[in-house]
C-alpha cells in the first residue's frame, strides 16, 4: 500500500513539474491565468480566422530537371582541362614557392580511375631543373592533390594525336 502511495506521489510531482507555470512574472500575467480566463477578441494575439485570405498563395515550384543519381558527378565543381593546361597550372604553382624558381615542368598522363571520385590523370614525370628537389616535391604534392580534386583531364581521342597508329597507317607524317 505504501508503494502505491509513493508511486502516486511521484506521478503527482511529475505532473506538477510539467504544468509548473514558469511565466509567472510576465506583464500580462501567467500562462495559466491567461489560459483559464475568458478571451476577449481585443487582447488576443491570435489572428482571427475570418480576417485570413480565402486562397493560400504559394510560390510556384522551380522547374526541375530530371536527375539521374547514378550519372551524377559527385565532385564539387569539377572542370575539364587538357594535359597542357594541367602541366602549366602545376608548373606555375610550383614556381611560386621560394627556391623553386628554376623548376622546369611536369608531364601528365591519363589514367583509369578506380572509382567515380578518383582523378583520371596522374603525373608521369617531373623536370626539376636547378630547383631544390625537396622543396619542389613538397609544393608539387600539395598542388597535385588540390588539382586532382578540382580538375579532370579532358577526353582526348587517340585518333586525334598525330603520332597515333591510325594516322601513321593512313600515310601521316611522324
Amino acid at each position: 500500500m505504501i508503494a502505491w502511495i509513493l508511486i502516486l506521489l511521484l506521478w503527482g510531482a511529475l505532473l506538477w513539474l510539467i504544468l509548473h507555470d514558469v511565466t509567472d512574472g510576465e506583464i500580462h500575467g501567467s500562462a495559466v491565468l491567461m489560459g483559464s480566463s475568458p478571451q476577449n477578441k481585443s487582447s488576443s494575439s491570435m489572428p482571427d480566422p475570418q480576417d485570413a485570405p480565402n486562397a493560400i498563395e504559394q510560390a510556384p515550384a522551380p522547374p526541375s530537371a530530371k536527375k539521374s543519381w547514378w550519372r551524377k558527378d559527385r565532385r564539387v565543381s569539377v572542370k575539364a582541362a587538357t594535359a597542357e593546361e594541367l602541366e602549366l597550372a602545376i608548373s606555375e604553382s610550383v614556381k611560386t614557392a621560394p627556391g623553386c624558381e628554376d623548376f622546369i615542368g611536369v608531364f601528365v598522363r591519363p589514367k583509369t580511375p578506380q572509382s567515380p571520385r578518383d582523378p583520371n590523370w596522374e603525373l608521369r614525370g617531373v623536370r626539376y631543373g636547378n630547383a631544390d628537389r625537396a622543396l619542389a616535391n613538397e609544393q608539387l604534392a600539395t598542388t597535385v592533390a588540390r588539382l586532382q580534386q578540382e580538375l579532370q583531364l579532358a577526353d582526348q581521342h587517340q585518333g586525334d594525336h598525330p603520332t597515333s597508329t591510325k594516322s601513321i597507317a593512313s600515310g601521316g607524317v611522324m
